[in-house]
This record gives structure tokens, sequence and C-alpha cells, in this order.
């Protein structure tokens, strides 16, 4: 998958409709109050451009009190009462962006956890996710891109307005003031660009120095950094990158200051252009003092408009590149999703593996060949083979983490991926060797449920049956305490082997009718572990459980097992009969480790 920069105005059309779509879809309101919001805006500069020529005119002319009085009037509650709207608007608009952001905030999070999981070990389509969200949060896209929409609206209104007043004076004088500004606005547009790719070139060190941040602010590293002195290595590394970063900036911040300079000199020529003008037609007496000063007013105006809406419109080409990268992430497609057959409740499930080969994208080689074994309902199955044998793919696919290369999965005689993703999920209790606890409650964490519905009997009961009864009930919340310090200055740091019993005791909860537990046992000694797996297989009952270890503490008590070597399964059987071949890897390992199960 390779990121593809699309430009050009029908792509930009196509991606303001999306966001517009997106916008209306979260607050119905949003797109009239900001609509609303931009006509008052532009009913300002009128106010203040017309206004003050009839003052002036008072002032120097007829000097009428009362004509004076009511146009100052006009002039000071017209400005009060646009400004307090406008404030009213601003809040309004304020609080509908944060809604915004707190919609795409979770909109990015359920793409991420709706992803499938080739995507997330995909180097692509992380550096895609990377940009994405870079561009989301540190360049405000989001709020820019809102902001400025709703900016170009009022500049075009404005602009309507004071063409309209300049015209009655001279309308060539719009023809040079939109030269100057084109002149203007393809400096802006080209530093826009140069803002984008030196952006882009800024993302990998970015990326970088964000990972060396969370290291030392990563309470499982403590140990290591210490002991290893690993500090002086990440500060260095941190640093190098920081360099890189600053090295950008500084040279997007020289860029920038040429550039500018270059416009002010445009827009200073431009100002003694119009005053020149002006001044010889009151000289002339072709224009009343009042008549100067408003149209002064009028083409400065129109000038700034003008030149904001043009670097507003080149802005909002720039985020709409920025929005096309979230645009493409947001898109990628899951084929996870794709399933559409219910999968009911049943009494008996059967597993299938028909001649099923694998390999990781962009890897040549198979990880797994030719694999066909069928799991029968209430059938313990030992997966067993050294490093790099095949056995944790092999519940990848199961798992549908990974669709097969070749071959096909069932359950009950159906591909696996014609199943309601989520519903497919719920009948596995799985835990993987890699398992992860989260910083909430012992309780939550076993339960997987906010919502506190579980009862604190049942989730003692789990701990229990895990050999954890003890050290919870030591504990002045029980099963309600925080696992980590994180949030909770009370919480508990367990142990490599606590953790894992807590896993274990997550999976027996969710009492789900396929069990595995893929080594999730590495840290216990092997007698703790073999003693865990014979409890297990006691309360797993009739369900299907497939264990996976390089020790071999669970093979006596599977009825099958499937010894793994170089992604193909070399031997299938019972431990009594693997165990007769001693020439054979099964006999080899089991005897080399015997000492710990005879």
């Amino acid at each position: 998958m390779e990121y593809k920069q699309r430009q050009g105005l029908g792509e930009n059309i196509r991606i303001l409709k999306y966001f517009l779509k997106l916008t209306h879809s979260i607050s119905k309101s949003h797109i009239p109050t900001l609509l609303l919001s931009s006509f008052l805006k532009s009913a300002i500069p009128f106010l203040n451009i017309i206004v003050p020529k009839f003052i002036i005119d008072e002032l120097i002319g007829q000097q009428r009190t009362e004509i004076f009085v009511q146009f100052i009037a006009i002039l000071i509650l017209g400005n009060f009462v646009l400004n307090i709207t406008n404030r009213w608007f601003d809040k309004r608009v304020k609080i509908a962006n944060e809604k915004m952001m707190y919609s795409f905030d979770t909109l990015i999070s359920e793409k991420i956890v709706d992803m499938d999981f080739e995507n997330i070990e995909n180097p692509e389509i992380l550096d895609l996710k990377e940009r994405a969200l870079f561009a989301i949060y540190n360049h405000g896209t989001i709020e820019r891109l809102i902001e400025n929409i709703a900016k170009a609206v009022s500049e075009i209104i404005t602009m309507i307005g004071l063409i309209a007043i300049i015209f009655t004076l001279n309308g060539f004088i719009v023809l040079v003031i939109l030269a100057i500004i084109a002149l203007n606005s393809k400096i802006f547009d080209k530093l826009q660009k140069l803002s984008f790719e030196e952006g882009q070139k800024a993302v990998p060190a970015n990326r970088a120095f964000a990972y060396f941040g969370t290291l030392t602010s990563d309470f499982s590293l403590g140990k290591d950094i210490r002991l290893y002195n690993i500090a002086p290595i990440i500060l260095s590394k941190s640093s190098r990158f920081h360099t890189d970063i600053v090295a950008i900036n500084t040279r997007h911040c020289r860029t920038e200051g040429k550039y500018n300079g270059l416009t002010n000199i445009n827009l200073q020529f431009q100002m003694v252009l119009v005053y020149a003008y002006l001044t010889y037609r009151v000289f002339i007496e072709a224009l009343s003092i009042g008549s100067f000063t408003m149209y002064a007013s009028a083409i400065s105006s129109f000038s700034t408009s003008v030149s904001s809406f043009i670097n507003t419109f080149i802005e909002i080409n720039q985020l709409c590149r920025y929005l096309d990268l979230f645009i493409q992430f947001e898109q990628l497609e899951s084929k996870n999703q794709a399933g559409d057959r219910s999968l009911e409740e049943q009494d008996q499930y059967v597993i299938e593996f028909c001649n099923v080969s694998f390999k990781y994208p962009k890897n040549k080689d198979y990880t797994l060949k030719n694999i066909s074994i069928t799991i029968k309902h209430g059938e313990k199955l030992s997966l067993v083979g050294l490093n790099g044998a095949g056995k944790t793919t092999f519940i990848k696919l199961l798992t549908r983490l990974y669709e097969p290369t070749e071959g096909e999965i069932l359950l009950n005689g159906i591909n696996i991926s014609e199943y309601k993703y989520d519903e497919y999920m719920k009948i596995f209790s799985v835990v993987f060797q890699d398992f992860k606890l989260l910083a909430f409650t012992i309780k939550e964490n076993i339960s997987l449920d906010d919502h506190n519905t579980a009862s604190d009997e049942s989730i003692f009961e789990v701990m229990r049956e895990v050999g954890l009864e003890k050290e919870i009930s030591k504990l002045e919340k029980g099963v309600n305490t925080s696992i980590y310090k994180r949030f909770d200055k009370k919480g508990i740091e367990f142990s490599g082997g606590q953790s894992q019993k807590l896993a274990i005791g997550r999976a027996l909860y969710k009492d789900a009718p396929i069990v595995v537990l893929d080594e999730p046992t590495a840290a216990l000694d092997p007698i703790a572990e073999y003693e865990i797996y014979n409890k297990f297989n006691d309360l797993v009952g009739n369900k299907i459980a497939i264990y996976i270890s390089h020790r071999m503490s669970s093979c006596k008590i599977c009825d099958k097992i499937a010894v793994f070597h170089r992604g193909e399964i070399i031997q299938y059987g019972n431990h009594d009969e693997l165990i007769k071949d001693d020439n054979m890897q099964y006999a080899k390992m089991f005897k080399s480790q015997s000492q710990y199960y005879v």
C-alpha cells in the first residue's frame, strides 16, 4: 500500500464534501451557525466604512448636531451589537469545534480498533496512520479547516459589497489590486507547498522523538533503564532527532521570512498607488473628504479581504491535503468485517484446517505449509515445537487476525470468514504470551466491563480458581483494587507470574466454548505451570482447549498433540503414541524436560 498525493479542485471538493457531511452528522446546527456568524462578521467592515463617511462630511459640511449624533449612535450601537453577537456565535462555534475534535478522536480510536490485525503490523499502513494522525493533531487540521471555511464565506460576502462601493469610484482600481494580490497569492501558495513538504520531512523525526519521550515515562522500563544505564543512549538519540526537528523548523522559518518580506513590499506599493489616486481626486474636487476616507477604507479592506480569501483558499487546499491523509486511513477496508453470517450459540463446535498455507505480507517464505487438522468438540490439543515453528501463527489464523494465503478454515463446516466477526470472536477465550493488563481495577481487567455488572463474588471465585485468592484477600479494596499506580497511588504491581494468572482468569471468566493458551505461563516455573495446566484443564470441562508451550507440561493431559516444525505438522497423535518414537522430535523434547513432570 502506498500513500498517493491526490490534488486538484475536484479532489478538494470531494474532501470538503466528506468533511461537511461528517460535520453535519455530528452537529446539524454547526454549519448554519457558521454561515450566520460569517454573515454578521462581514457586516462590521461596511458599518465602519460607510458611516464614518457621513460623520466626516457632516463635520466639514452643514455641522448639524442632531444628524451628527445619530450617525455616531449608529456607529457605536452597531459595533456593540455586532461584536456582542459575534462573541456569542464564537463561543457556540468553539463548543461545536471541541465536539468535532472529540468525535474525530472517537472515529480514529474506532478505526484503529477495527483495523485488520495484519494492517497493524504493516509498516506502510503504520506510516500512513502516523502521517494522518500527525496532520490531524499537530497541524490542528479540523479546527483550522472549520475556521477557514467560515472565514472564506465571510470574505466572499465582504468582497461583493466592497466591489459595489469601489466601482462607484473607478473599476480599474479593482483590477490593479487584484493583480498585486494575485502575485502575493502565488508567493503564499509556494510557501504553503514548502510548509507541507517540510512537515512531511519532519514526521519520521517527530515520531522517533515522541517514542523516546514515552520510554522515560514507561514505568515497566524503570528497572532496565537504571540497571543498564540506558538513560544516556535514550537522551542521546532523543537529542539527535530533536536537532533534526529544529533544523527543519529553522530552515522553514527562514524561507517564510523571505517570502513574507516580498508580499509586504507588494502591499506597500499597492497602498502608494491607491492613496496617490485618491489624493488626486480630492485636489480636483471630485471627492469629498468623507468620500476619500470611505474609498480609502473600502480599497484597503477590499485588498485585505481578497488577500485573506485567496490565502484562506490556498490554506484550505493545504488542509485538504492533510485531511486526505486521514480519509485514506479512515477508508482502509477491513476484510474482517466482510462476514455477514450469524453464528448462533451451538452445543458443539468442530474446527477444521483444510490444506492451509500462510505467509506474512511482504514475505516470500511460507510460515505455515499444507496444514490439515480437525479439532473436535471437547478435544484438548497441545501444539508443540521450537521457536518459529508456526504455532502462534496457527492461532492467529484461527482467531482471524490473519487470513490464510491458501486453503480454508472451517467452523462446523462453514468458512470462518463468512461469520460476523464480532460474533465469531465471542466464542474464543485467548491468552497470548504477550498479553496486557490495563490500568483498571482487577475486576474490570477480568470482566472487561466498565458498567460493574459483574459481581465481586464471581470475580473472586475466578481468582480462587487461578490461585490468587490469598493475594486478593489481603488487599483493602479486594477485586476493586487498581492494577498499577498510574491513576491510583494505592494500586498494586503484580509479579510476572501473578499477572499471567490474572490473564488466565480473564479467559476463564469469559466462559467461551473455545479456549486458547498461547504460552501465557512462561513466567512460571515448570512445576507451577504443570499445576496450572492441570487445574485449567479441569475447569474448561468439555470445551475445546488448545495449549501452546515450549515446555511439555500440557501434553500428557491433552487428547491430541500436534508437533510443528518449520511450518508443517510433522507428528500428530496422543502422548502415548508419540513418545514411543525415540528418533522423532516429540520424544526428544519431552524426555529432555521429563524431570519436571515425572
